[in-house]
C-alpha cells in the first residue's frame, strides 16, 4: 500500500516526460536534464494526485509490470510530446523554406536551427514560441495532459489504436503548414524569376543575376516584414487542434 502513490507519481511523470520536452526555448536550446526530470515529477505529481488512488491501475512494485506500465506511459507521453513539437517544428522548417526562396542560403540543417548558423529560421521558430504562449495554448496542452488521466490513469496509459494513424496525419500536417506559410515567398521568387528571364532576353547585356539576387533580397525581406500575421493565422488553427489530437493518441492498455 505505501508503495502506490509513489509508483502513481512516476507513472505520471514518465508521461509527463513528453510535454516538457516540447517546452519552446530561445536558441534551440534544451533544458537541463536535472531540471526536466524534476518538472516531470512536479507535473506528473500534481496531476496523479488529483487522480483517485480506486482509478488507478493495480500498481506493484515487481519488476515485470512495473517496466511494462512504465514503458507504456513514457511512449504516450513522447508521442503526445512529438505532436506538439512538430506543430513548432513546421514554423522552423517554413523558415528554411523562406531563407531559400529570398537568397539567404545557410548549411543545411538538421536539428533545431541556431541563430549563429540560420538567422531566418531561428527567428520564425522564435516567433512560434511567442505565440505559443501569448494566444494561451499552452494552457490547452496542460488541460489535455490532465485530461489524458482521466482516460488512462496512471499506470494504464497506452497508445491508442488509431495512435499510428494521428501521429501520420501530423506530419503530414508539418510539411502543408510549412509550405502555406512559405507558399508567398515561393510565389514572389518565381514571378522574379520568370520576369528577368524574360529582361534577360530582351536586354542581353544586362547583368540579370545581380539585379535579380538584390531585388529577391529586397522583396523577400518586404514581404517578410508584413508576413507575422499571415504565419499567426495559421500556427494559432494549428495550436487550437494541437490538444485534440493529443488526447487522441490516449489509450487505455
Amino acid at each position: 500500500m505505501p508503495w502506490e502513490p509513489f509508483l502513481a507519481t512516476l507513472m505520471g511523470a514518465l508521461r509527463a516526460l513528453g510535454i516538457v520536452m516540447i517546452l519552446p526555448l530561445p536558441g534551440g536550446r534544451g533544458l537541463p536534464t536535472p531540471l526536466r526530470a524534476a518538472l516531470s515529477f512536479l507535473l506528473g505529481g500534481a496531476l496523479t494526485a488529483a487522480v483517485p488512488m480506486t482509478a488507478a491501475g493495480p500498481l506493484s512494485p515487481a519488476t515485470p509490470e512495473l517496466l511494462i506500465a512504465g514503458v507504456h506511459e513514457l511512449l504516450l507521453g513522447l508521442a503526445m510530446g512529438l505532436t506538439g513539437r512538430i506543430v513548432l517544428s513546421s514554423a522552423e522548417l517554413a523558415g528554411r523554406v523562406i531563407a531559400g526562396e529570398v537568397g539567404l542560403n545557410a548549411a543545411p540543417g538538421f536539428d533545431v536551427p541556431v541563430p549563429a548558423q540560420e538567422p531566418l529560421p531561428s527567428f520564425t521558430g522564435m516567433f512560434a514560441g511567442l505565440l505559443f504562449f501569448v494566444t494561451n495554448s499552452h494552457e490547452g496542452v496542460l488541460a489535455a495532459f490532465a485530461r489524458s488521466f482521466e482516460i488512462a490513469p496512471p499506470g494504464l496509459g497506452g497508445l491508442s489504436p488509431g495512435a499510428s494513424e494521428t501521429l501520420t496525419g501530423a506530419v503530414a500536417t508539418l510539411l502543408a503548414l510549412a509550405l502555406r506559410i512559405a507558399a508567398p515567398f515561393i510565389a514572389l521568387n518565381f514571378v522574379i524569376t520568370l520576369g528577368f528571364s524574360i529582361l534577360g532576353r530582351a536586354v542581353p547585356k544586362m547583368n540579370v543575376f545581380i539585379i535579380s539576387y538584390a531585388l529577391r533580397s529586397i522583396m523577400g525581406f518586404t514581404l517578410l516584414a508584413g508576413a507575422g500575421a499571415l504565419i499567426a493565422r495559421y500556427l494559432s488553427g494549428a495550436f487550437y487542434q494541437l490538444p485534440w489530437t493529443m488526447l487522441e493518441l490516449v489509450g487505455r492498455r
